[in-house]
């Protein structure tokens, strides 16, 4: 005999679903996986699934081949912030990879982070457009902003020791779409920019509340 689970029910509509909108999650990185593109830049790349079941796949790429950090640095540093980790190490394990051959997912080896994964996390999402190989546009998630899940505190607040979540909020007004570069924003951003930031610099072991 079964009962009628209405939480169940509503799950079933978005398991295995994509996430497609702006806006804010919370949810587990579910693979961390190391990347190094072909021009020798690193990164991560994550999946992200939310607590109703949708997934968004990002890549925040960390630094170039000459040891330049880039942005996706201080998101990175955001993350383990929010997740309380001060060091991460990639270490060989398996993930979930789009084959074009077989045309479905397969499991393969690769160096990955598990310690980013599984953990409860806040995550903001933007849409990105961006041309393809075939001359056509398309559309993707662009990792935005980060907090912790059960304060809703961003990287900065938690730094700061502070107990009160108050830039949230502020990031989430000023989620939006962003075209092609060159074409014209879908709507001004204002302050987006501080949930990207680490809030590491000039910080000594001391001062970092975790």
């Amino acid at each position: 005999m079964y009962n009628l689970d209405p939480q169940a029910a509503r799950k079933a509509d978005t398991t295995g679903a994509s996430i497609t909108e702006i806006g804010k999650y919370i949810g587990t990185f579910t693979q961390a996986v190391d990347v190094t593109a072909s021009t020798g830049t690193k990164g991560i790349a994550l999946t992200f699934q939310s607590g109703a079941g949708q997934k968004a796949r990002v890549s925040i790429y960390t630094q170039k081949a000459n040891g330049e950090k880039l942005m996706g640095f201080d998101a990175l540093s955001a993350i383990m912030t929010c997740l309380s980790l001060r060091t991460i190490a990639p270490k060989t394990g398996s993930y979930t990879k789009w084959s074009n051959d077989t045309r479905s997912e397969d499991t393969v080896q690769g160096q990955v982070f598990p310690d980013l994964c599984n953990k409860p996390i806040g995550v903001l999402l933007e849409t990105e457009d961006y041309p393809k190989n075939n001359g056509g546009t398309g559309t993707r998630m662009v990792l935005k902003g980060l907090f912790q899940a059960n304060t809703e505190l961003t990287a900065s607040e938690i730094l700061d020791k502070k107990t009160t979540p108050e830039q949230l909020p502020r990031m989430v007004q000023a989620l939006r779409h962003r075209p092609i570069r060159g074409a014209k924003p879908a709507a001004a951003a204002h302050g987006a920019s501080g949930a990207a930031s680490s809030g590491f610099d000039d910080m000594d072991d001391d001062s970092i509340p975790f």
